[in-house]
Protein backbone atom coordinates (compact mmCIF):
# COMPACT_ATOMS: atom_id res chain seq x y z
CA UNK A 1 0.00 0.00 0.00
CA UNK A 2 1.03 3.27 -0.97
CA UNK A 3 0.06 6.24 1.69
CA UNK A 4 -0.63 9.74 0.81
CA UNK A 5 -1.52 13.48 1.65
CA UNK A 6 -3.68 15.38 -0.04
CA UNK A 7 -4.01 18.91 0.69
CA UNK A 8 -6.40 20.81 -1.82
CA UNK A 9 -7.79 24.36 -1.12
CA UNK A 10 -11.53 25.62 -2.41
CA UNK A 11 -12.42 29.29 -3.21
CA UNK A 12 -13.09 31.03 0.03
CA UNK A 13 -16.56 31.81 -1.36
CA UNK A 14 -17.86 28.42 -0.50
CA UNK A 15 -20.61 27.66 1.61
CA UNK A 16 -20.68 24.61 3.80
CA UNK A 17 -22.84 22.81 1.60
CA UNK A 18 -20.27 23.51 -1.27
CA UNK A 19 -17.66 22.59 0.20
CA UNK A 20 -19.46 18.93 1.67
CA UNK A 21 -20.09 18.61 -1.93
CA UNK A 22 -16.80 18.68 -3.14
CA UNK A 23 -15.30 16.85 -0.31
CA UNK A 24 -17.69 13.91 -1.23
CA UNK A 25 -17.21 14.41 -5.00
CA UNK A 26 -13.40 13.51 -4.40
CA UNK A 27 -14.50 10.47 -1.50
CA UNK A 28 -16.40 8.94 -4.07
CA UNK A 29 -14.02 9.57 -7.03
CA UNK A 30 -11.14 8.05 -4.61
CA UNK A 31 -13.65 5.18 -3.48
CA UNK A 32 -14.50 4.47 -7.12
CA UNK A 33 -11.39 3.43 -8.15
CA UNK A 34 -11.30 0.97 -5.37
CA UNK A 35 -8.59 3.26 -3.05
CA UNK A 36 -8.89 3.68 0.52
CA UNK A 37 -10.07 7.02 2.47
CA UNK A 38 -8.08 6.94 6.11
CA UNK A 39 -9.24 10.79 7.05
CA UNK A 40 -10.90 13.50 5.36
CA UNK A 41 -10.56 16.80 7.19
CA UNK A 42 -11.45 20.05 6.63
CA UNK A 43 -9.45 22.80 8.21
CA UNK A 44 -11.06 25.66 7.76
CA UNK A 45 -10.61 29.05 5.94
CA UNK A 46 -7.32 30.59 6.16
CA UNK A 47 -4.88 33.20 4.56
CA UNK A 48 -3.01 32.23 1.79
CA UNK A 49 0.60 33.22 1.04
CA UNK A 50 0.06 34.61 -2.47
CA UNK A 51 -2.86 35.20 -4.31
CA UNK A 52 -4.54 32.71 -5.50
CA UNK A 53 -7.12 33.24 -8.98
CA UNK A 54 -7.39 36.14 -7.37
CA UNK A 55 -8.44 35.01 -3.94
CA UNK A 56 -5.97 36.18 -0.58
CA UNK A 57 -8.19 33.17 1.66
CA UNK A 58 -8.94 29.28 0.97
CA UNK A 59 -11.22 27.18 2.48
CA UNK A 60 -8.00 24.14 3.45
CA UNK A 61 -8.66 20.51 3.01
CA UNK A 62 -6.76 17.51 4.21
CA UNK A 63 -7.30 14.16 2.58
CA UNK A 64 -5.47 10.92 4.09
CA UNK A 65 -5.35 7.94 1.49
CA UNK A 66 -4.18 4.75 0.48
CA UNK A 67 -3.54 3.87 -3.05
CA UNK A 68 -3.08 0.34 -4.04
CA UNK A 69 -1.83 1.90 -7.23
CA UNK A 70 0.79 4.26 -7.40
CA UNK A 71 0.33 4.83 -11.13
CA UNK A 72 -3.13 6.16 -9.52
CA UNK A 73 -1.15 9.15 -8.40
CA UNK A 74 -1.40 10.57 -12.02
CA UNK A 75 -5.17 9.83 -12.65
CA UNK A 76 -6.00 11.58 -9.52
CA UNK A 77 -4.09 14.75 -10.51
CA UNK A 78 -5.85 14.89 -13.25
CA UNK A 79 -9.03 14.66 -11.75
CA UNK A 80 -8.12 17.43 -9.29
CA UNK A 81 -6.67 19.77 -12.11
CA UNK A 82 -9.96 19.63 -14.36
CA UNK A 83 -11.94 20.10 -10.75
CA UNK A 84 -12.94 23.48 -11.39
CA UNK A 85 -14.05 23.93 -7.22
CA UNK A 86 -10.07 23.25 -6.60
CA UNK A 87 -8.15 26.36 -6.94
CA UNK A 88 -4.44 24.52 -5.58
CA UNK A 89 -3.55 21.14 -4.24
CA UNK A 90 -0.51 19.08 -2.86
CA UNK A 91 0.01 15.22 -2.51
CA UNK A 92 2.58 13.97 -0.43
CA UNK A 93 3.93 10.60 -0.41
CA UNK A 94 4.18 9.68 3.38
CA UNK A 95 6.48 6.35 4.72
CA UNK A 96 3.29 4.74 6.94
CA UNK A 97 0.09 4.68 7.60
CA UNK A 98 -1.41 8.08 9.33
CA UNK A 99 -3.40 8.18 11.83
CA UNK A 100 -7.54 7.81 11.93
CA UNK A 101 -7.61 11.09 14.69
CA UNK A 102 -6.85 14.70 12.71
CA UNK A 103 -4.17 16.43 13.51
CA UNK A 104 -3.78 18.88 16.46
CA UNK A 105 -1.25 21.72 16.64
CA UNK A 106 1.02 21.05 19.71
CA UNK A 107 1.80 24.17 21.53
CA UNK A 108 5.24 24.99 22.11
CA UNK A 109 4.68 26.03 25.46
CA UNK A 110 3.60 23.54 28.26
CA UNK A 111 1.42 24.40 30.76
CA UNK A 112 2.73 22.11 33.30
CA UNK A 113 6.74 22.93 33.26
CA UNK A 114 5.89 26.79 33.04
CA UNK A 115 8.01 28.18 36.47
CA UNK A 116 7.93 32.05 37.04
CA UNK A 117 10.64 33.57 38.94
CA UNK A 118 10.58 36.31 41.55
Amino acid sequence: MNYYEVLYILNPNFSKEQIAGVMSEVSDFVKKKKHGIVNHDFWGKKQLAYNVKKHKYGNFILLNTEFKDANFVNEFKVFLNLNKEVMKYMIIKLDEKPSKEPQQEESTKEEGNVQEEN
